[in-house]
């Protein structure tokens, strides 16, 4: 296992590099200029194994994805869980969790206009964002703004410490914005390889996600108002 410190900013540094040095075996477009951080190189940055440069640089192109999975959530004494459905692209999110019995619980959504949560009982309550909204109406933040890069196997935008890699250059844990973030388990199947066990840790709350199928095609979002559909 591989120990890092740098900054997110830095990592985009080393893909790119690599990727010009022709460590790539195909030329493909790099991320959109939007999706890259603005933070200087640490001083103290060291090299970070060529497999976790391609291995982040293959995963930098994944923009629209769709899960399918489970989510635990223990926080000040109490624990839930349940289903998660998730479709994200750059201009919407919509999440839905079900209860452990499959009953839809809550749906969420979030695009430009700011994020809704509808209940089970229809009311539909509207926040700025995503984690002001799931904190006022289940209790606890949902980092959603990060979790999106996070679920997918990447650091988001901002500095990150604390960077392992496993042998095959898959993150294995990194801190970010007060997370802890830990890739227990990935889809061997996909290419590139996703995660399918993360658990996600802050000082009030510890996430456990289990996901049960990717789509990471780019036509997901036709299909993405199925996903809002009405709770019954």
């Amino acid at each position: 296992m591989h120990f890092y410190k740098l900054s997110s900013a830095s990592f985009f540094l080393l893909i790119s590099g690599a990727l010009m040095s022709g460590c790539a075996t195909t030329p493909s477009a790099p991320p959109s200029p939007d999706s890259r951080p603005n933070y200087s190189t640490p001083s103290d940055l060291q090299i970070v194994p060529t497999e976790a440069q391609q291995h982040q640089a293959n995963l930098a192109h994944i923009v629209d994805f769709k899960i399918n999975g489970r989510m635990g959530v223990q926080t000040q004494g109490y624990g839930v869980s349940g289903n998660i459905h998730w479709m994200h692209s750059k201009e919407k999110d919509a999440i839905d969790l079900y209860s452990p019995l499959g009953n839809k619980m809550v749906a969420i959504v979030k695009n430009a206009d700011g994020a809704s949560l509808t209940s089970q009982d229809g009311t539909t309550i509207k926040a700025q964002d995503t984690e002001t909204l799931t904190e006022l109406t289940l209790g606890w933040r949902l980092p959603l703004s990060k979790l999106s890069d996070w679920i997918v196997g990447r650091p988001a935008q901002g500095l990150v410490s604390a960077f392992t890699f496993d042998e095959k250059g898959q993150a294995s844990k990194f801190n970010q914005d007060g997370w802890e973030i830990s890739y227990i388990q990935y889809q061997s199947e996909s290419q590139p390889a996703l995660p399918s066990k993360i658990n996600l840790r802050n000082p009030k709350m510890n996430v456990r996600i289990i996901i049960e199928s990717w789509d990471t095609s780019s036509q997901l979002l036709s299909t993405q108002d199925n996903n809002t559909a009405p709770i019954h």
